[in-house]
């Protein structure tokens, strides 16, 4: 068994979506000087690797705290989409069986960078519209969101409107396409709109 990271890890210097509360971490207390070390963290709910619930874009949506569980563990796909310049299609997911799906694209490069890039691949209304009708469970991408920076709405209120469950932000760039276990558990916050999380592939 090999357990893969998908997660980015939080720091001061990685990229945040524009318009969104930046992260800042601070060391309050320091050893040696303190006897122990204490850090406070200053963040946006949809910062580094998130989960956005219903409740982001849908105003009776449910919230963070209320995803059902069976959308955050279980048998997914990583679907190999490198080869897709701009928006992933309904055409591009047709052939894809499972009911979670992680969608490894060009995006996972962009990691390498501590600036935000507007030029990510992201999902057409097509591509989340096939996921709603196939009852998809969990969609996951790897950059800050599934819809495009020009017009990203309409992608996020069609899957979040569906009860489909948006995981953003994965580094997927030591991930192979195939069949994984995910686990994904975002920070229970009551009535969140969004939560980071530590996010894993199990591969049997």
């Amino acid at each position: 068994m090999k357990i893969h990271d998908i997660s980015v890890s939080l720091s001061n210097q990685m990229p945040v979506y524009p318009g969104d509360p930046p992260l800042r971490i601070t060391r309050e207390y320091s050893v040696p000087d303190a006897e122990f070390n204490v850090s406070y963290i200053v963040t946006g709910t949809h910062i580094g690797t998130h989960i956005d619930p219903p409740f982001h874009f849908i105003e009776n949506g449910y919230t963070v705290d209320r995803i059902p569980l069976d959308h955050l563990y279980g048998t997914a796909e990583v679907v190999d989409l490198t080869q897709v310049k701009a928006q992933v299609t309904a055409d591009d997911l047709k052939g894809v069986a499972s009911d979670m799906i992680v969608l490894k694209t060009r995006n996972s490069a962009l990691w390498e960078s501590s600036e935000f890039s507007k030029d990510y691949v992201s999902l057409d209304e097509s591509a989340a519209l096939w996921a709603v009708e196939n009852h998809v469970k969990t969609i996951g991408i790897d950059y800050l969101s599934i819809g495009s920076f020009e017009d990203g709405a309409g992608v996020h209120r069609i899957l979040l409107g569906g009860g489909v469950t948006v995981v953003e932000g994965l580094d997927l760039r030591s991930i192979k396409p195939g069949t994984y276990t995910i686990a994904c558990l975002p920070i229970k916050i009551k009535d969140g709109d969004g939560a980071p999380a530590r996010v894993i592939l199990i591969e049997k």
